[in-house]
């Protein structure tokens, strides 16, 4: 029930907490443009927020996934902002920094990007996949008994609203060419719509296999359910989709890799996943 809640306000949290940030730093920006005397304070509210929007805008909206290496810069903005602002304590300003600044990105990286992603036994290295079905952008229904045979790679993924998630697969494919000197199949699986994972095989345009799906069935026989996982304002999506998750099966069905990230900001590199794949076979 606790758990059901938290996801619902998360789910209300990203776009309106990047409209209010955009709104406060736009009124400090007015201040020093308006006012005849210089703030600390306000300097303060600009210095701690403005970066973290920044961030926030480049992973909602940029297919960089290299971005998370950066998160210690809205941090140090934050702590820079918070001393600023004491220098004066006027009220305003000095509650937009601590509540929007420094608040904003405690909660964004401790609370918002955390998964709460539970032990999977099912997943776990050694084990063997738990048999599922999704579909083809056709239509038409794929038993995961009909990868059995041939080395995979299974990413499930959020869908096309998640840069974090095309920035993976963007990467995949660019390396796509040393997966498959491999022999390594690729498996895309989301929730999203036949037509919406159809644009994405057009993107890539290249062997990996698209596939749908429906319901979340798959990811509920796997336990990767993300209940309330799509964003408010995220439209045509639904409400839940699947957490990311990355695993390589050997011929026989036996789980050989498995990334089943507690951030979704965080996605194994290709190189990590080639690295794994030469290490097994």
């Amino acid at each position: 029930m606790i758990k059901a809640l938290l996801g619902q306000i998360k789910r209300w949290y990203a776009i309106p907490y990047l409209f209010m940030c955009i709104i406060v730093t736009l009124q400090s920006a007015s201040y020093h443009l308006s006012a005849n005397a210089f703030s600390w304070s306000w300097l303060g509210v600009s210095v701690a927020i403005a970066p973290l929007v920044l961030f926030m805008a480049i992973v909602y909206f940029l297919p960089w996934s290299g971005i998370s290496n950066f998160i210690a810069v809205p941090i140090v903005a934050a702590l820079l902002g918070a001393v600023l602002a004491i220098i004066e304590m006027r009220l305003l300003p000095t509650f937009y920094t601590l509540f929007f600044g420094l608040g904003g990105v405690l909660i964004y990286i401790f609370w918002y990007s955390d998964l709460d992603r539970r032990d999977n036994p099912a997943l776990k290295m050694g084990a063997k996949l738990p048999e599922f079905t999704v579909q083809s952008i056709a239509g038409e229904e794929l038993h995961s008994s009909a990868f059995l045979g041939r080395k995979t790679l299974y990413i499930f993924y959020r869908g096309n609203w998640c840069p974090v998630c095309h920035a993976q697969i963007q990467a995949l494919a660019e390396e796509y060419q040393e997966i498959q000197r491999r022999g390594v199949a690729v498996v895309l699986i989301s929730p999203q719509s036949p037509k919406k994972s159809a644009e994405l095989a057009e993107q890539l345009n290249i062997a990996m296999q698209v596939c749908v799906d429906k319901d979340n069935r798959a990811a509920k026989r796997l336990g990767i359910v993300h209940q309330y996982g799509v964003p408010l304002g995220v439209w045509g999506y639904g409400g839940d989709t699947v957490l990311p998750t990355t695993l390589i099966v050997d011929e026989n069905g036996s789980i050989v890799y498995a990334d089943l990230t507690d951030n979704f900001r965080v996605r194994p590199r290709v190189q990590t996943l080639i690295n794994a794949l030469d290490g097994v076979w």
